[in-house]
């Protein structure tokens, strides 16, 4: 995996983990809801395919509950704000008596599917469910019995008015109604033998009925007729609510992301448009927040709707993706790649707000994924299959290994050069084809018949890859990969790389090591768990992150030398995690799961700092009128002196050690980091010293401007004195301006002085001279072809050259002396030119023009072998090259006999033979360029 880093960098310091830390779902669970309930406008429930879920902000966001449910609940209801019940798959029953916050499961006294869950008065409960089951409990659901309705086929739904009237529905069109509060039942007949699905009563006593292939059924005289309603829609309808505001108005939802309302109390319905993204998703629950008009709908893949108007418009707020994530990869701050199970794939700009689907040709699990930019990259998995895209995942190349070994980890070195790792010993490479081609190494080169489940690079030479039963092998060519000794038997899952020669590698049963010397050596690091750790990321080289199945998450601020849990709001097994910044992760993992994690240091400052603002080199003590809190510290900083007590108290003893502008600095931090700092600058001074030499120059020119200077100390007087010059501007100032008026060796003194006495005197010695002449004329060639040339001009004593060259090569070396080496790379006529240098700048310059002529040129540094070029001349316009030491160069060039470019492509390490077709007719120029030069020749195109 190749690690992005931001610019963004925030201090992190050790501290007791508090409330600063937060874990948002950023994907809602792949897994069907099947029914909500409300305890009060801002708490509501969901439940579903192994999972009860919650929230507290009216729906906005929703959390699990933190138990394992390996089975489906289908309906839920409180009773009051602490006890609620949740029904499902082989009766199970669960009860809540802390409103929501922990469930218990209540013995039923069958294994059947119970389907729907309803009170009938104050203690008084019914569920029922499939094969006819009906359950009643008369003591707040502590027991339960069965009761004989006499219906043996599946009831899908009861409900109860507070009069003591209810009604159940069932397949087959069945419904039975009772007046007494369900002691006793009597079958209806509804004329229909389509499955009933939901109903429900209106205060009026209309009752609405609705389930199979579109049917609507209500009554006006409590079941005893019943008519049925034309739908818009013929799909399978699950549930029906009316508005507690406005009876008229009956919402009904159903399969294929279907709602239908009606404001005339049933007599017809309209279907209203729900968003796009749930096309095809069923809507199995539906439920109005009490006393208002807004009402919520649940379904297919954690979907979830809702509308602030009763029904008569939606939004969407959850989309869940029915998908295990494997892996996971940000490019930027915001974008990211995450993959896993059925070949699905996904890509967000927003940091996980909203994913964009982009599957895979086949349903593989996508264990490994590894991109080179926002656009290219490769996925891996089951069965040897590798995809590649250059277009984020809009499509794909198949590029699958000739073997059916399941892909595990990948790492692109470089776009054309990825490594992959797999089952049974399995490394493969593409070497510069981007993954057209593979070379495997097998068990007989990697040491191993083991699952190697990930590969990392240091750099473009130094690799490791890791795997069952402790396998750890480097690598520094990717040809040969030698095991090393992990010190563990377990199995190593993932590794990260945290500088250029550290690396962490986690694995199973809580197994933590690290390497610093490219993984030649492994040490663990003890960590209180003993959980799998599936993924391991680090930003920068101490803030990691580690996660693990059962919805572990770690913490490490010293670069993993410890490691703390936190509570991540999950107990989805995550697979992948990557740090954005300091204090910004994601983690993604099983059912869909994508979690963010955010760490807020505190806030506010501590006020105003107390201590003296004027100071000499003593020690002092500052004080802030704030005592310490749990869960952060009182960290103190001082620039310009050192804290000799006091750090993480109200108070603290400062030694000064530096003169100058200083300061006292303090915040409130915790182990998300720091809060706003307050701070109080402090004046220190000491006897002015002069052992800092001046800035300025010892070599000048008569009458000019010179500027002298030392390190400007606040409450310093600066007392200059010249011999040979005059002091213009500055007097008393740590910079003047002197003007030289006696030629010869001078010099400037200089005394500095402050409240705390005079420094000694500075005496700087300054050469004064006058302006060089001309050059004597520049000797070496001026008719020249490409290649190296010498130019020189006679050296005077105490002078410096500058040579400049109009255009039309580079000086290679000499620069400052008498003789130049120049490199001349473009044809035309140019000018070599010289002015000498003394203190009093550059005199006038001496200038030579040249010549340049590519084909008057000579060829360069002579090769280390020779190239064979043939045929030559060529009658075809196709050329080959070939020599065993063809990449000493780095490049080829090729020229007209005009000396214009017309083509250049480099050179490979590796390569022994170029091919040229379609050339031009005419001479043309072959120019090999290299670090040790270039070679030309010419060749002849026929």
């Amino acid at each position: 995996m190749r690690k992005f880093y931001s610019l963004l960098f925030i201090l992190i310091f050790s501290a007791t983990i508090g409330q600063a830390q937060t874990f948002t779902r950023m994907q809602s669970w792949g897994l069907d809801f099947e029914a909500l309930a409300w305890i009060d406008e801002n708490r509501g429930f969901i439940v579903g395919e192994e999972l009860i879920a919650f929230t507290e902000d009216g729906g906005l966001t929703w959390k699990e509950v933190l138990q394992e449910f390996d089975f489906r609940f289908n309906d839920v209801i409180f009773l009051n704000e602490n006890l609620g019940f949740a029904v499902g798959e082989a009766g199970r029953i669960f009860r809540t008596i802390d409103g929501g916050k922990s469930w218990i499961a209540v013995p039923s006294g069958t294994a059947k599917d119970l389907l729907s869950i309803e009170k009938s008065g104050e203690e008084t409960l019914f569920v029922v469910g499939e094969d006819g089951i009906v359950l009643r409990s008369e003591n707040a659901g502590q027991n339960w019995a069965s009761v004989d309705i006499g219906i043996t086929s599946s009831l899908n739904e009861v409900t109860f008015q507070q009069n003591g009237l209810g009604f159940i529905c069932g397949d087959q069109g069945k419904i039975s109604k009772t007046l007494n509060g369900g002691v006793s039942w009597e079958t209806l007949s509804t004329g229909i033998t389509e499955g009933l699905k939901t109903i429900e009563i209106a205060p009026t006593g209309r009752v609405f009925a609705a389930g199979e292939g579109g049917k609507i059924l209500y009554s006006l005289d409590t079941g005893k007729n019943w008519t049925q309603v034309i739908s818009p829609v013929l799909v399978d309808f699950h549930q029906l609510a009316i508005s507690p505001l406005d009876q008229r108005i009956v919402v009904i939802s159903g399969s294929d992301n279907t709602i239908i309302r009606s404001t005339n109390s049933g007599l017809t319905f309209s279907r209203i448009n729900t968003p796009a993204q749930g096309l095809g998703r069923r809507i199995s629950g539906l439920s109005f927040k009490p006393g208002l008009g807004v009402v919520y709908a649940v379904g297919k893949d954690g979907y979830s709707i809702f509308s602030n108007n009763s029904g008569g418009s939606w939004a969407n707020r959850l989309l869940g993706n029915r998908v295990h994530f494997y892996s996971l990869e940000f490019l930027t701050n915001t974008y990211a790649l995450t993959g896993g199970t059925g070949g699905r794939f996904f890509v967000t700009s927003n940091s996980f707000f909203t994913v964009i689907e982009r599957a895979l040709p086949e349903q593989i699990t996508i264990r490994s994924l590894d991109f080179w930019n926002t656009n290219y990259g490769f996925v891996g998995g089951d069965g040897g299959k590798i995809f590649r895209t250059s277009n984020a995942g809009q499509a794909w190349v198949d590029l699958s290994l000739p073997s059916s070994q399941g892909v595990r980890g990948f790492h692109l070195f470089l776009p054309e050069f990825p490594y992959l790792s797999g089952e049974t010993g399995l490394i493969a490479r593409s070497s510069g084809t981007s993954g057209s081609s593979w070379e495997l190494f097998q068990q007989g080169t990697t040491n191993t018949n083991q699952t190697i489940h990930d590969i990392l690079g240091f750099d473009l030479t130094n690799a490791m890859a890791v795997g069952g039963q402790g396998y750890i092998s480097i690598s520094n060519t990717g040809n040969t990969w030698q095991k090393v000794e992990s010190g563990t038997v377990q199995d190593l899952l993932f590794s990260t790389q945290i500088n250029d020669s550290s690396a962490m590698v986690v694995g199973k049963k809580g197994t933590i090591l690290r390497t610093r010397d490219l993984g030649k050596t492994w040490r663990k690091i003890e960590v209180e768990t003993e959980e799998n750790l599936l993924g391991v990321d680090f930003f920068g080289a101490g803030n990691g992150f580690i996660v693990g199945e059962n919805g572990l998450f770690l913490l490490s601020i010293d670069g993993g030398e410890s490691w703390r849990k936190v509570d991540a709001g999950t107990g989805r097994s995550l697979h992948a995690v990557f740090a954005v910044n300091p204090n910004r992760a994601f983690a993604v993992g099983d059912d869909g799961t994508v979690i963010g994690y955010d760490c807020v240091p505190p806030a506010g400052n501590l006020g105003e700092i107390a201590g003296i603002s004027t100071s000499c080199l003593q020690t002092t003590t500052y004080s802030i009128s704030e005592s310490p809190q749990a869960g952060s510290e009182i960290l103190w900083r001082v620039d310009g002196g050192e804290i000799l007590s006091g750090q993480g108290t109200d108070s603290i003893e400062v030694k000064w050690t530096i003169p100058g502008r200083n300061a006292v600095l303090v915040s409130r931090a915790n182990f998300c980091g720091a809060g706003q700092t307050s701070f109080l600058e402090v004046l220190v001074s000491d006897t002015p010293s002069n052992t800092t030499p001046l800035v300025g120059l010892g070599s000048v020119c008569l009458d000019e401007l010179t500027t002298y200077s030392l390190p400007n100390r606040t409450g310093v007087t600066y007392i200059w004195s010249v011999s040979g010059g005059e002091v213009v501007t500055g007097q008393g100032t740590n910079q003047i301006q002197v003007r030289w008026t006696s030629q010869g060796l001078q010099s400037i003194q200089l005394i500095q002085e402050n409240f705390c006495g005079k420094s000694t005197e500075l005496i700087t010695p300054v050469q004064v001279a006058i302006r060089p002449e001309i050059p004597d004329e520049i000797q070496g060639e001026v008719l020249v072809g490409l290649g190296e040339q010498s130019y020189e001009v006679p050296v005077l004593p105490g002078l410096d050259y500058r040579w400049t060259l109009s255009g039309g090569g580079r000086i290679l070396s000499g620069q400052g002396s008498g003789k130049i080496q120049i490199i001349w790379e473009s044809e035309g006529n140019f000018e070599v030119s010289v002015e000498a240098q003394n203190a009093c700048n550059f005199g006038p310059k001496q200038v030579l023009p040249v010549k340049v002529d590519i084909i008057s040129s000579v060829t360069g540094k002579e090769p280390r072998g020779v190239i064979k070029i043939y045929p030559n001349p060529s009658f075809t316009g196709n050329l080959t090259l070939e020599s065993p030491e063809l990449d000493q160069w780095t490049s080829l060039e090729l020229y007209t006999g005009s000396g214009q470019k017309i083509q250049e492509r480099p050179i490979f390490k590796g390569e022994r033979i170029l091919f040229l077709e379609n050339l031009p007719r005419g001479l043309l120029l072959l120019r090999f360029v290299g670090p040790q030069g270039f070679m030309q020749e010419k060749i002849l195109v026929l």
